[in-house]
């Protein structure tokens, strides 16, 4: 994956979650570390559907924990 979406991921991330972008960085637990909620993991699914033009599933959540697990999860959705 290219750092420009890295970037458009990490924007939308720290939009949704109310972070500086220089927080969200691909070891951090969206959870733990972002202090990221359900509801803002939907919303933050939704965004990232329209910023990359994908579909993302509701089970596919149960596998995304940390900020790498979304750059994997929009890498495969994108190709």
């Amino acid at each position: 994956m290219n750092q420009q979406v890295e970037e458009r991921i990490n924007n939308v991330v720290s939009s949704i979650i109310n972070c500086p972008p220089v927080d969200v960085q691909p070891e951090k637990h969206l959870y733990y570390d972002l202090l990221a909620d359900s509801l803002m993991m939907i919303d933050l699914m939704l965004m990232l559907e329209q910023e990359f033009h994908i579909n993302v599933k509701d089970e596919d959540l149960d596998n995304v924990n940390y900020v790498l697990d979304l750059y994997r999860l929009i890498d495969e959705r994108c190709h």
